[in-house]
């Protein structure tokens, strides 16, 4: 045999014993370790531009309060930048920011739409603040400060559009600036508006919120900006309401 057939004829053997031994022992064409290692280098490269990317896409605070209301989860907002170093003092229990209230807004008004109670509240910004002013004459009996049934339900339901959001919340009790009659439980607006307001604050522990609100009663003090240009009865009307505030900053 020539010395060159018998190169050919043991290049031929070796290479049909290297498959052999490939199917065995797991192995392949090398030509798959070279698509092995090109894959590792492409997934290594994705996973270093993930990391040195960050969430600030104004959206994902969106899907967070919407994944909030709507499937009853708590959502951390990422905080995307660090907040500076607090003094000891009543600042200091502002942890941080909550959900952005430009996406709460629509969020909380279509789930109060579906409430034939919440239906008649008014949603607004104040500054850096969003209020859901509930009407008093829907809550209560004139001169009282007891919820009626159908407003235990309607502020319950309320809970559960707030009890998922990290923000701060705060209930605030306005009246009309007519005086209080003498048979009344109560002598004075800013007393009847504070009862009302923890009246309110309550309800919404009992429907769920984790946190009791602070409470306050404003009276009639804040009568003056209200609506100035609307014929009086319309005033007094728009007055008399407990605000349910949702502030920028995180409940501590």
């Amino acid at each position: 045999m020539p010395l060159s057939n018998a190169h050919n004829s043991m290049t031929a053997h070796e290479r049909m014993l290297g498959r052999r031994a490939g199917r065995k022992y797991g192995g392949g064409p090398s030509w798959l370790v070279t698509l092995v290692d090109l894959v590792s280098l492409m997934l290594a490269f994705f996973v270093m531009r993930f990391a040195m990317t960050s969430l600030d896409s104004p959206g994902f605070d969106a899907t967070a309060a919407s994944i909030a209301l709507a499937l009853g989860r708590t959502v951390s907002v990422v905080q995307h930048e660090p907040a500076p170093p607090e003094a000891l003092g009543i600042e200091a229990e502002r942890r941080g920011a909550g959900f952005r209230l430009s996406y709460l807004e629509p969020l909380l008004a279509a789930k109060l739409a579906r409430d034939p109670v919440l239906k008649a509240a008014r949603i607004e910004r104040a500054g850096d603040r969003l209020v859901i002013a509930l009407p008093s004459d829907l809550l209560f009996v004139t001169g009282q400060a007891d919820l009626t049934p159908g407003a235990q339900i309607a502020v319950a339901e309320l809970a559960t559009a707030l009890v998922n959001l990290p923000n701060r919340i705060e209930v605030v009790g306005h009246a009309d600036p007519r005086p209080m009659t003498a048979a009344g439980p109560y002598g004075s607006n800013r007393a009847l508006s504070l009862a009302r307001a923890d009246a309110v604050a309550v309800g919404l522990v009992d429907g769920g919120l984790p946190r009791m609100p602070i409470a306050a009663g404003m009276g009639d003090s804040r009568f003056y900006a209200v609506a100035p240009t609307a014929p009086m009865e319309q005033r007094y009307e728009l007055a008399r309401r407990v605000d349910v505030v949702v502030l920028p900053e995180r409940a501590p």
